[in-house]
């Protein structure tokens, strides 16, 4: 599975779904314009919702998304004058639930909230990248910063909540968090330790959809967490 952070889980999805159809980013950008759709989903949008941190997307967002989903899954596509355009959409790919029922705003919001899991072609850490890898890794950093700046406590005294919160959410759900996974994510926070596709995959398969750490930050940061945590 791809990282278990819903943010991070909807921006890997989204760049997943663009690369299977060879889209540029600015696709949804470039067919709102042509057919006039004034609420998008326009280019910046889809930039930050792809970056994951920091990023708190509005209903309208997911409902332009479900918009061009439906214009790809019926192929409605007579309305668009740019032919490139054309050609990038014709026989393009929607995104879909595991039914084959096309994402509508509902399903797209749910993503994005954790409430439902990204299609299974789309949900493999072995297609975890370098680039991926970075992103979580700021991420974690971010919400740490939170922490403190919410605090208003040393980096030190963050790390001890931190730390804390990770016990109690894994006694919570049942999950151990070995010693040697909490001294390597606090050398990650610090900026001493850079994880790879090869060493985050495992850790990812190891704790799946009850991840400690992204319950620790949740507990602790409530709306201030960052929106929030994938990978692509």
């Amino acid at each position: 599975m791809i990282p278990n952070d819903p943010a991070l889980t909807f921006a890997v999805t989204l760049k997943r779904w663009f690369a299977s159809n060879n889209w540029p980013q600015k696709i949804t950008d470039d067919w709102a314009r042509d057919v006039g759709n004034s609420t998008g989903p326009w280019a910046s949008q889809v930039c930050n919702a792809m970056k994951a941190s920091g990023y708190n997307p509005k209903a309208e967002f997911f409902l332009a998304l479900a918009q061009f989903n439906k214009v790809v899954a019926d192929q409605e596509l007579l309305a668009i004058t740019d032919t490139k355009l054309k050609d990038r959409l014709t026989g393009a790919s929607p995104l879909c639930l595991e039914n084959g029922q096309p994402y509508g705003g509902a399903e797209f919001w749910s993503l994005y909230a954790g409430l439902i899991d990204p299609p299974e072609v789309f949900n493999k850490a072995e297609e975890m990248t370098q680039e991926d890898v970075d992103a979580a890794m700021q991420l974690m950093r971010d919400n740490f910063r939170q922490v403190s700046l919410d605090y208003m406590v040393s980096p030190a005294t963050a790390w001890q909540m931190v730390h804390a919160a990770i016990i109690e959410c894994g006694e919570k759900s049942g999950v151990f968090v070995s010693p040697d996974d909490l001294q390597q994510f606090r050398e990650v926070l610090a900026g001493l330790y850079e994880h790879t596709p090869e060493t985050l995959v495992p850790i990812v398969k190891r704790y799946g959809k009850h991840d400690p750490i992204v319950c620790a930050f949740q507990v602790l940061l409530k709306d201030d967490i960052k929106k929030r945590q994938p990978i692509a």
